[in-house]
C-alpha cells in the first residue's frame, strides 16, 4: 500500500493543466512537478488523499527529448522552462482543447497559436522581493515558494530590466529591507524604464543613497515610492513621484498608451498585438465597439481608427485615468470612457461589438445574463484561465457560435493559459 515517504518508479502517462507529470501508481493519481510525460522516475510521495497524492522527483531514470536543462528551472517563475518551446506550445493548444471539452463540452479544433517565439527577454513589467539583509538584494521566489533566489539577471524580463539589475547588483547599498519590501520595473520598446520603490513608508535608510544610484539608469522616465498598505497586496494606494514622471508611454500601432505605476498594461506588447490585429481584422468598419475590463484602453485604443464609436468601461481608477490622458492627448472625441464596474453598467449600452478581457476569475453570471440579451453581432474574448474561459463560454454558447479559439502563447517557460475566442451571434 502506498504512504507518504516512499519512494517509487513511475512512468509519466500525461501533463496535466498545471504542467505537472501524472503517473499512476497502485490505482492512485500522482501529480509530479517537473516531470514530463514519457518520463520514468523515482519519486518520492509527498501527501496522498483518496485517490491522488503529490510526489516530487528523486531522478530521472529516462528523459524526454523535449526536456531542457536550464539553471532558471529553480524559479518559481520559470515553472516550465524545463520543456522544450514546442512542446510548451503543443501542450498549451491540447489542454485548451480538452479544458474547453470538459467544462463546457464545447470540442472544438484549435486555430493557429499566437506567439512570436521570443521565449527569453521579453516581460516589461517586474517585481522583485527585497532580501533581509544590510545591502540592496533583489531576488526571485524558489520553485517551492520556501526560499528567495538573489536575481542579478532574470531570464524572462526584457534587456533595459536586466541592465537595471545588473546595474544594481554592482553597487553595495545599505537600505532597510524591512521597510523597502520590493522593487518594480516597467519599460516600454522604447527602451525606457519606470522605477517603484515599494516600501511601508515613505522615508527609509538608504533611500537618498538609493536615489542617486538610480539617477545613474539612461533612459530614466521616473522613479516613485510606492505605499504599501495592505500585506495581501504588493502595491498600496498611494504613489509618491521622487524622479522624473510616474508615468510612461508605450508604442502601440500609431499611438503611444499612457501608463503609471498602478495601472494594468499588457507584460508582453508585441504578442497580445498579434491578438489585436486578428481582433481588428474581424471587425468591420464604422462599427460601434464596447470594450469591457478596458484597463489603460490598450485594446479600444488599437481598434478605435476604424470605430464608429469606442465605450471603454473600467473600474480602476489608476487605469481610468491614464486612458483618460491617452485620449486627451490624441483627442479623440469618439472614445468614451466610463468609470464603473463593467457588471453593473453594461444593461445601459448598446453596441454592435462587444470585447472582453476579465481578470482570471471571468465573468460574473449578471454579466453574462445581460450580454445574451443584447445584440452583438460579434464577441472577442481573451482570456488569462481557460477554466473560467470555457466556463463562461458554456453560456455565452446558448445565442453565441464560435468561429475561433487561438492559443496565445505569452509567457514561454510558464504555465499560464491565454486565450482568444471569437463568438459570432447565432
Amino acid at each position: 500500500m502506498l504512504t507518504v515517504g516512499d519512494i517509487i518508479t513511475g512512468l509519466a502517462v500525461d501533463l496535466d493543466y498545471q504542467g505537472q507529470g501524472i503517473i499512476k501508481p497502485e490505482g492512485y493519481v500522482i501529480f509530479v512537478p517537473g516531470l514530463i510525460d514519457g518520463e520514468e522516475a523515482k519519486v518520492k510521495i509527498k501527501s496522498l488523499r483518496k485517490s491522488f497524492g503529490q510526489g516530487e522527483i528523486v531522478e530521472i531514470l529516462k528523459r524526454s527529448i523535449d526536456r531542457v536543462d536550464d539553471v532558471n528551472s529553480a524559479l518559481g517563475s520559470c515553472d516550465f522552462i524545463h520543456v522544450s518551446k514546442d512542446k510548451q506550445k503543443k501542450w498549451q493548444s491540447r489542454i485548451t482543447k480538452e479544458t474547453l471539452k470538459k467544462i463546457a463540452n464545447i470540442d472544438i479544433e484549435m486555430n493557429e497559436i499566437l506567439s512570436d517565439d521570443q521565449d527569453k527577454y521579453y516581460r516589461n513589467k517586474n517585481v522583485f522581493q527585497v532580501l533581509d539583509t544590510p545591502f540592496l538584494t533583489l531576488c526571485l521566489f524558489s520553485k517551492d515558494n520556501n526560499k528567495l533566489i538573489p536575481a542579478s539577471e532574470f531570464i524572462l524580463a526584457d534587456a533595459k530590466t536586466n541592465e537595471v539589475l545588473k546595474y544594481l547588483s554592482e553597487h553595495k547599498m545599505v537600505i532597510n529591507p524591512r521597510v523597502l519590501k520590493y522593487m518594480m520595473f516597467r519599460t516600454n520598446l522604447k527602451g525606457q524604464i519606470l522605477i517603484t520603490l515599494v516600501a511601508t513608508k515613505e522615508l527609509f535608510v538608504g533611500r537618498n543613497e538609493l536615489i542617486a544610484v538610480l539617477k545613474g539608469i539612461s533612459n530614466l522616465a521616473g522613479v516613485t515610492v510606492n505605499i504599501m498598505d495592505d500585506e495581501r497586496s504588493i502595491l498600496g494606494r498611494e504613489s509618491i513621484t521622487l524622479l522624473g514622471e510616474n508615468l510612461i508611454a508605450e508604442p502601440l500601432k500609431n499611438k503611444n498608451i499612457f501608463v503609471n505605476d498602478r495601472s494594468f498594461f499588457q507584460i508582453n506588447l508585441p504578442v497580445i498585438e498579434l491578438a489585436y490585429q486578428i481582433i481588428a481584422k474581424n471587425i468591420d468598419k464604422d462599427k460601434i465597439i464596447i470594450d469591457a475590463y478596458s484597463g489603460v484602453g490598450s485594446i479600444g485604443f488599437y481598434l478605435a481608427d476604424e470605430a464608429k464609436k469606442v465605450i471603454m468601461i473600467e473600474s480602476n481608477a489608476e487605469s481610468v485615468e491614464m486612458a483618460k490622458k491617452t485620449k486627451e492627448f490624441y483627442h479623440l472625441d469618439h472614445i468614451e470612457i466610463m468609470d464603473e464596474p463593467a457588471e453593473k453598467i453594461m444593461h445601459l449600452l448598446e453596441g454592435d461589438v462587444l470585447v472582453i478581457d476579465p481578470p482570471r476569475n471571468g465573468l460574473m453570471p449578471h454579466f453574462i445574463d445581460v450580454v445574451l440579451n443584447k445584440n452583438f453581432e460579434k464577441i472577442f474574448y481573451l482570456s488569462c484561465d481557460v477554466k473560467t474561459l470555457a466556463r463562461d463560454l458554456a453560456m455565452l454558447t446558448t445565442k453565441f457560435n464560435i468561429a475561433k479559439v487561438h492559443p496565445i502563447k505569452m509567457f514561454y517557460h510558464t504555465t499560464s493559459l491565454e486565450t482568444l475566442v471569437i463568438l459570432t451571434k447565432k
